[in-house]
């Protein structure tokens, strides 16, 4: 019994002393400069990826309207008789039906100055309640006829302006990354210099 307990622990000890070399080496790897200054370069690099594009769309959000880049939704209306030839046949597309009662007023005051103007085209000022409706196309009854209305124009404003500040802060963090190491390198190299003398 005890010979097999001393034999146990001689093998624990070969065991320990087979893969201390490897232990070491493993310590020292993840320890390492070389290995740090990486792992801090390249969480830089994923801040800055991942900042570039919101900060684009930020910076896009807050300058559109100035320059005339988004507009309000354009709102096509058919008469009742293109209406009545759209929707005669056997594969006619299942669209949204919508009373004209039920519809913002926004929607209401585009939908008849649309139905009044000569190319039936006219933007909605204000807020569009039926939005995915009209972007499929939907059949509006209004004054006991039905009349097709779609969104013609999907040059919608982004709004993802208040990303801009987060983002920008995600550039700084993530350049400040990257470069660190560099600058690290430099100053030791400096100090190096400076004992040497």
């Amino acid at each position: 019994m005890n010979g097999d307990d001393e034999l146990e622990g001689s093998d624990e000890q070969d065991f320990r002393e087979h893969f201390a070399p490897v232990a070491r080496s493993i310590r020292r790897t993840v320890t390492s400069r070389t290995i740090q200054v990486y792992a801090v370069s390249f969480v830089g690099i994923v801040i800055l990826s991942a900042s570039i594009g919101p900060a684009v769309v930020g910076a896009y959000a807050t300058v559109q309207e100035d320059y005339g880049l988004c507009s309000d939704p354009d709102l096509e209306v058919s008469s009742a008789d293109d209406t009545a030839e759209l929707t005669a046949g056997n594969d006619v597309p299942e669209f949204v039906r919508l009373d004209y009662d039920e519809l913002s007023t926004a929607e209401q005051r585009a939908f008849r100055a649309a139905l009044a103007s000569a190319n039936g085209v006219k933007p909605i000022e204000g807020d569009v309640e039926h939005r995915s409706a009209f972007r499929d196309g939907a059949l509006v009854t209004y004054q006991g006829e039905n009349h097709y209305a779609v969104i013609g124009s999907r040059n919608d404003c982004v709004t993802d302006s208040f990303n801009l500040p987060l983002s920008i802060a995600g550039l700084v963090v993530g350049s400040g990354l990257v470069i660190a190491p560099g600058v690290w390198r430099l100053r030791g190299n400096g100090a190096e210099e400076a004992v040497d003398e």
